[in-house]
């Protein structure tokens, strides 16, 4: 994007991508599944202005090459910091995108004195927070045996569409948005997704979110089909450093509406202020 620079550093040894840019405090953005640091676009008019944003490619993704360890959500966190420490920023607010929530409260368990706001969008905080049908699907799509021909299969555009459709982001999704996801997932290492999407979906990350004392919004859409928003609402309540925003209407793909609903909830978070009424204290 042109007003963000692309820089390149290393982590253990191999090449790491990030971009950087904006103005203000820094804030570390951790990129979804089989995503790169363009997830972000739809953000950056809102955040560029209020943060200076480090947003790394994760080891596997973009133009960032794979860890010769196992992809998990630690492993994830220590490349994000790799990028932080090349920026020359010791201090940061902390945001993930739906997997990438399980990297960004990584990047908090390991430098917690160093991390100031945290924002999700759609995380995976606990498995019972997500629908048993999604568990189902994704140990059948995992399996040795049947995993090379689900990477096969999502290298097949129609497939991919259709399955995104049906399964995870329903209709009326940003076409633009669509094709950056689609060339992302062309890149994404198989190895590395897989590792990741694992340790994901095993994640207990719900203490730390609850106990951490960060000021901390998360966003969830009313019929996301991986989250269970109605969970989610009822393990945060009571939860006094957290601001839950629920997008009514919306589910998992980002659809114009979805997109201007939470580009207001964050800008209102960031600003300190007063949220739009969707938005609940978890309290």
């Amino acid at each position: 994007m042109a007003w963000l620079e692309e820089r390149f550093t290393t982590h253990e040894g191999r090449p790491l991508r990030y971009l950087i840019g904006g103005s203000g405090p820094a804030m570390l953005l951790c990129h979804g599944f089989i995503g790169a640091a363009e997830n972000f676009d739809d953000w950056f008019p809102e955040l560029l202005p209020r943060r200076t944003v480090i947003v790394p490619d994760l080891p596997g993704f973009g133009k960032s090459a794979p860890l010769r360890a196992r992809h998990d959500g630690m492993s994830l966190a220590c490349a994000t910091l790799a990028a932080a420490d090349d920026a020359g920023v010791d201090r940061y607010d902390v945001a993930g995108l739906c997997l990438g929530s399980c990297v960004a409260l990584a990047v908090q368990r390991l430098r917690p004195n160093a991390v100031d706001r945290v924002l999700l969008h759609t995380p995976l905080l606990a498995p019972h927070l997500v629908r048993r049908r999604h568990h189902a699907q994704i140990a059948i799509m995992l399996a040795p045996l049947v995993y090379p021909g689900i990477v096969w299969l999502g290298h097949q555009r129609w497939v991919s569409d259709v399955y995104k459709r049906i399964m995870v982001e329903g209709i009326d999704v940003d076409p633009v948005a669509a094709q950056t996801n689609f060339d992302n997932q062309m890149r994404a290492n198989p190895q590395a997704a897989r590792e990741w999407l694992r340790d994901g979906m095993r994640r207990h990350d719900l203490a730390q979110v609850l106990h951490s004392g960060s000021r901390a919004m998360i966003i969830v859409a009313r019929h996301d089909r991986i989250v269970d928003a109605v969970r989610v609402e009822r393990a945060l309540r009571g939860a006094h450093n957290i601001q839950l925003a629920i997008v009514e209407d919306a589910g998992h793909g980002w659809t114009q509406a979805m997109s201007q609903r939470q580009r207001e909830y964050i800008a209102a978070f960031l600003d300190d202020r007063p949220l739009p009424s969707a938005v609940t204290e978890a309290a």
